[in-house]
């Protein structure tokens, strides 16, 4: 139950430059977000992600450019007229109000009939899994159950927009990772177009149907969380996304020859010549000499155990170098620091950069 049932709309933004003083914020970005869609902004400090997001919301103001809604105009429409909502890492909540008391105000301020408004606050408390502490106090609940009441305040009133800012840096690892499961859950419910601006790279790629990585106001790339993480188009989103190892190669013809073995060479990789290999720790194969594979010879430098898997270190005997690779926690019964090992690589597409 909502205030309305109107169908999910898109989003689209075009050509949007903001400067503050000689910073450019945004670069002439553009954006869609397709209906129904969560997309998720990433990147560091400074990059204009939060920018983007308040100049959705009408917040900022932008030098240039035009933000569309669901094929509307709505650049110069006034904030409290863009029927969007917003959820802050800060919970915005009125202590002096209850649960129940918070989202009804949100809904008065939207003027929505005080006969409807019980039904609603009851549906998204339902949602949340709140109904129990409908007449608490914000000081009565955790951080997390506040983000819950935030976010069914702000769902309340069916926006055609959900913008998220950083929700969830405020709460600790645990209860983070089960609200991030909680929203991305009740947005694919909803079906509610949702912009998400996080500087967190596990939220982004575990919340959204696509991640874009934004760097000094530019959007570098944007793709499905899979394909951003294995196939990265620019050398600044390969080494921000995860971890890499950067190895010597020389590409020809579309392939670069790493460990004097030849694998494919992503699209926006350098074309030919000599160039660094960015390859991610997973697509490393450590073995112990004893199996007598091909590889090259390393020793083991770290073992580092991480539950279902281990990060192994491990210094190359014929190069001062050494590279990291991800190894199950099976796989990791017959290394041990200081043994020898056969160093080798899967056969999948690498950006050279």
């Amino acid at each position: 139950m909502s205030v309305n049932d109107s169908p999910a709309v898109g989003v689209e933004m075009r050509g949007l430059r903001r400067s503050f003083g000689p910073v450019k914020a945004l670069d002439n970005l553009d954006l869609d977000i397709r209906p129904g869609e969560l997309v998720a902004l990433l990147g560091p400090s400074g990059c204009g992600k939060t920018t983007a997001l308040r100049v959705l919301s009408g917040l900022e103001e932008v030098d240039s450019g035009t933000v569309s809604v669901g094929g509307r105009d709505i650049t110069q429409t006034p904030p409290n007229k863009r029927n969007m909502a917003m959820v802050f890492q800060s919970y915005s909540l009125f202590p002096h109000l209850t649960v129940t008391g918070n989202i009804d105000f949100a809904l008065s301020m939207r003027k929505v009939a005080k006969e409807k408004r019980q039904a609603i606050i009851d549906h998204h408390l339902e949602l949340v899994g709140l109904i129990a502490q409908r007449d608490r106090y914000p000081h009565e609940m955790s951080g997390g159950q506040q983000q819950r009441v935030a976010l069914a305040r702000a769902l309340a009133s069916n926006p055609d927009v959900l913008l998220l800012d950083e929700p969830l840096s405020a709460l600790d690892a645990k209860v983070r990772v089960q609200l991030r499961d909680e929203i991305r859950r009740i947005q694919q419910e909803l079906g509610t177009t949702t912009l998400f601006v996080t500087h967190d790279q596990g939220e982004a790629l575990a919340m959204a149907d696509r991640v874009g990585v934004m760097q000094a106001g530019k959007l570098e790339q944007i793709s499905t969380p899979q394909e951003l993480y294995e196939r990265p188009t620019t050398e600044f989103v390969a080494r921000f996304i995860g971890e890499t190892n950067e190895l010597p190669g020389v590409v020809s013809a579309g392939n670069v020859q790493i460990f004097d073995k030849w694998v494919p060479a992503l699209p926006g990789s350098i074309t030919e010549g000599r160039g660094t290999a960015l390859v991610r720790p997973e697509r490393i194969t450590v073995v112990p000499c004893s199996e007598g594979r091909e590889g090259r010879l390393g020793t083991v430098q770290l073992l580092s155990f991480q539950g279902d898997h281990a990060v192994v270190h491990v210094s190359l005997a014929d190069v001062d170098q050494e590279i990291t690779a991800m190894v199950t926690a099976r796989d990791t019964a017959a290394l041990s620091v200081g043994s020898d090992v056969l160093v080798g690589l899967d056969p999948l597409p690498v950006l050279v950069a």
